[in-house]
This record gives C-alpha cells, sequence and structure tokens, in this order.
C-alpha cells in the first residue's frame, strides 16, 4: 500500500517582510520554491510570515504536566516537546527550581536520563535550567519560590546536581548576594555553567562584580526584585545601562505593563534582549481555579494566572508565542528583531546549536508559518 503523501502550499514573506515567496512542502521537504512580486499576493498571503523557528530558554511545564513532578519521565517530555513543536518551539529548557536538595538532584537525573537515552528528546532539549536554591530569602526577591528551601551556597551540594545532571546543567540562576565573595559563581562558570543574576537584591557593586568574573545575564528583569528600589541605584537600571549583559524578559502581557517593556526595548540592543516564557503546567488548561502547592490559583479567560481571588500573579500560563505577539505588538520592533530574541539570541548566548532558517528546494520544511 503505498503512503499517501502530505503536501502543502504556502504564499507570503520572508521574516524581513520584503521578499515575497510561494513554497510547496511534501512530507516535510520544499519541494519548490519561487520568488513572487509582493503585489500579486493575496490579502490573506500577505499576512503569512515565513520565520525560524524557537527556543524558550525557561519552562516550567505545560498542559497538565509540570517539570517539579518527581515522577517527569521521557514520555511526558516527549509531550511537552512536541506541544511545543506545535507553537513552533523547537528547542526548550527545563528549569528545576528551589525545592528540597534530595528532589531537585532526582529532576536532575530524571531529566538528563530521558535526554541522553532518547534521540527525539536531545533534539528539543539541550540542557537544563537551575533557577535556585541559591537566590535571596526575601519577600518579594524570593518571587513565588519557597523560603523553607532556599539555601546557601554549597559545592558539595553542586557537584551532586552536576553529577545526575550528567552535566547537562546549562545554566543556573542564582543572587550574587548569597555568594559575596563571588568564589561559588567562579567555581560554577570554570565548570562550564552560565550564570545568570536574578530572585536578588544585589548591591550595584557587587553586580559589577558580579560582571566582571563573567556573568553576563539577568533572568526576567523587573521580575524576582523588590517592590520598592532606590530610584537611580537599582538592578534595572543597570541591567538596561551595561552592554556587557543581557536579559530575559517574561513578555506575556501580565508580568510587566507594556510601557516597561517599550522603555526596555528602547534600551537594550537587540542582541542583548531575548524572551522567555516561564510557563508552568498550566499553559494549554482550561480557565478555572486549580490547586498548586496547597494553594487556589485561577487561571483567568486572558490567560493570566493569579493566586484565587486576587490581582497576585501565580507564574505565567503563556506560550513564547505568546509573549513574541505581545512583544511584537508592544516593542516597536520589527518582526525580524522580534524573532531573534526567540531563537538566535538565546542560542547563541547559552552556545546552543539551533536549527537554521533555511528555505531551500530539498531542504526540511524546518520554519514556522506566522500569521499577522
Amino acid at each position: 500500500m503505498r503512503k499517501k503523501r502530505s503536501r502543502l502550499k504556502f504564499s507570503g514573506t520572508l521574516i524581513d517582510e520584503k521578499t515575497a515567496l510561494s513554497i510547496v512542502i511534501e512530507n516535510g521537504v520544499v519541494v519548490n520554491l519561487n520568488s513572487v512580486e509582493s503585489r500579486v499576493l493575496s490579502r490573506e498571503s500577505n499576512s503569512i510570515i515565513f520565520a525560524p523557528l524557537m527556543l524558550d530558554a525557561q519552562v516550567n511545564g505545560g498542559f497538565g504536566v509540570s517539570i517539579q513532578d518527581e515522577n517527569i519521565d521521557d514520555e511526558k517530555l516527549l509531550y511537552l516537546s512536541r506541544k511545543f513543536l506545535s507553537f513552533g518551539i523547537a528547542k526548550w529548557i527545563p528549569t528545576v527550581v528551589t525545592a528540597p536538595e534530595e528532589k531537585m538532584e532526582l529532576i536532575c537525573e530524571r531529566i538528563s536520563t530521558a535526554i541522553l537515552s532518547n534521540s527525539e528528546l536531545a533534539k528539543h532539549i539541550p540542557g537544563i535550567h537551575l533557577e535556585g536554591p541559591w537566590i535571596s530569602p526575601v519577600d518579594g526577591p524570593r518571587g513565588a519560590h519557597p523560603k523553607e528551601y532556599v539555601r546557601a551556597p554549597s559545592l558539595k551540594e553542586w557537584q551532586k546536581y552536576k553529577k545526575a545532571s550528567r552535566g547537562k546543567i546549562l545554566y543556573v540562576t542564582l543572587a550574587p548576594e548569597v555568594d559575596k565573595d563571588l568564589s561559588f559563581s567562579k567555581h560554577l562558570l570554570k565548570d562550564g555553567v552560565k550564570l545568570s543574576i536574578g530572585h536578588h537584591q544585589a548591591s550595584i557593586e557587587l553586580l559589577e562584580r558580579a560582571v566582571d568574573i563573567g556573568i553576563n545575564m539577568f533572568t526576567h528583569l523587573g521580575n524576582g526584585i523588590a517592590n520598592m528600589i532606590h530610584r537611580h541605584d537599582n538592578p534595572i537600571w543597570f541591567a538596561l545601562g551595561n552592554d556587557r549583559v543581557s536579559c530575559s524578559l517574561i513578555a506575556d502581557g501580565f508580568h510587566l505593563p507594556k510601557f516597561v517593556m517599550k522603555t526596555i526595548a528602547m534600551a537594550k540592543k537587540v542582541n542583548k534582549l531575548f524572551l522567555v516564557s516561564d510557563t508552568t503546567k498550566f499553559l494549554g488548561l482550561r480557565p478555572g481555579v486549580y490547586k498548586e502547592f496547597g494553594s487556589e490559583v485561577e487561571l483567568l479567560s486572558n490567560g493570566k494566572l493569579c493566586l484565587k481571588g486576587t490581582p497576585y500573579l501565580a507564574g505565567s500560563a503563556s506560550s513564547l508565542l505568546d509573549c513574541l505577539t505581545v512583544w511584537y505588538k508592544y516593542s516597536g520592533w520589527k518582526l525580524k528583531s522580534c524573532m531573534k530574541s526567540c531563537s538566535a539570541v538565546p542560542s547563541k548566548l547559552l552556545g546552543i546549536k539551533f536549527i537554521p532558517f533555511r528555505l531551500k528546494k530539498g531542504c526540511f520544511a524546518n520554519f514556522l508559518v506566522l500569521k499577522k
């Protein structure tokens, strides 16, 4: 019995929003590719954009699956990977957050085992992000991380995670002030791990020293800091005004007001800013009230996730594609620059080999079709 051929045809423009193309895809391969004049495109085709696939560098879960589940395995990770791929997210980094040492060690071990034993997963998950436990214990900067499990840096503990992950930890978010002499940070950098500043209340002087030793990232800028900060000497101004550091951003429309996003977009260069979803298991679930960590959270119809009956955020339930849409709307950046913040920028910063964006006859159709 002959296998039925899958055939798709698209007309639209490249991410530069100038070059118009007609593309035919059969069984996942580009079999025909022709340049066309943009003026002959229909109104619908004019709204079609061919773009690179995306990388989400901070994911806590989605579609009912939590990375913090002690029973996380290759089946659940594959389910997530395939779901994310339907949103144009070809690579993603699971985030292991502040928890008891044994639990964090176990989750690192289970994720790394799944990656190393499954070739499909290995294509989609380049490594692990540790967010905690070496963060500020103070209310505000600590965010939603449980205070009872925030800990002082320990090389012995780090070695456990390093061994459990089989070297798959790509980057660690920590607070510089819990490592005042930065000796712990220097050790991690020597181990080849990238470091990112987050959930902290470090002084400007300490931030300068941290950057001097090679820490060159800030995690979800504008979140995970104190509500009240100095009008001048504060970490947001420092990160925006320092070309040696790159910043991740949760541009879901809830974590940061639109005027803040616009200001950040004007201050940071395109190659120094990247978007993350920081999404949780509530992505893709129906609006309603859910139990989580002993509390009730509510997923609203607009996608906002908050503590039930309050305006306070309980995390993210948005995809990176949602964040791209919001960022394009409010940043003032061209779409090509917005896409870089979801692909080329984080992959280069984290040393991840990314799927090249090629539109050539005979190539696999590894690209995203967007509708403006």
